[in-house]
């Protein structure tokens, strides 16, 4: 079975293009630079930012899919929180470089809390993940990966650890679906080497909300 909780523990900034004097960029160099030109039109104006979840678990150890709900909360600079629905589901706290997992019954300040900073697997991925929401021109979204522009229907991007890391033995990638009109950010894949996956569908945006909406959200995670 795979979930966030397993996930995390399992588991140079980029230019565009070459500059003037170098050769003309190429058209994967273009295509990336739209992908990166249509998410930063809506993630630079994201100071918060909450979002339902809806997250897939698939994995070759059940014959159907996990499915649960929850809430994305996002807080700029680098807070990220998904939570599931209900007292039986859990929460995926990531606050820069810290990563803590916990049930949602026994809140944050839980003894057994996961803490999952030093995995280089989980911390890729944490990394990848609040980026997406980080208002930014796409710089630390791509910082220590490789990149790769699906072609076909869809706005996606995918994003691969370096070869030869550590965190690569563990994840093949992060890949996100953008709205092809406001950029938002509608879907999240994160695909494990083994080839399970984890999938989150994001609807429901609501951007920049008052302090105390989200502070409210916050203060559940206390249990």
């Amino acid at each position: 079975m795979i979930d966030r909780r397993s996930l995390l523990l399992a588991l140079p900034a980029i230019a565009l293009w070459p500059s003037s004097s170098a050769a003309a960029p190429t058209t994967t160099d273009r295509r990336l630079a739209n992908r990166l030109e249509l998410w930063s039109s809506y993630a630079k104006k994201t100071r918060t930012l909450m979002t339902r979840l809806s997250t897939r678990r698939e994995t070759s150890l059940l014959e159907e899919p996990l499915l649960s709900t929850g809430t994305l909360v996002f807080r700029a600079p680098q807070l990220l929180v998904l939570r599931d629905d209900g007292l039986q589901g859990s929460t995926t706290l990531i606050d820069g470089d810290e990563v803590r997992v916990f049930l949602n019954s026994e809140g944050r300040g839980d003894p057994s809390v996961t803490v999952a900073d030093q995995r280089p697997a989980a911390q890729w991925v944490a990394r990848r993940l609040r980026s997406m929401f980080a208002p930014g021109d796409g710089t630390g979204l791509v910082e220590d990966t490789r990149t790769h522009v699906p072609k076909g229907r869809g706005h996606r991007l995918e994003l691969m650890p370096p070869r030869g890391s550590a965190a690569r033995r563990q994840v093949r990638s992060v890949s996100m679906l953008l709205d092809p009109v406001v950029g938002t950010i509608t879907q999240i894949a994160v695909a494990e080497a083994q080839g399970d996956r984890v999938v989150m569908g994001l609807s429901d945006h609501r951007q920049n909300l008052p302090d105390e909406d989200i502070e409210g959200f916050l203060a559940q995670l206390d249990g």
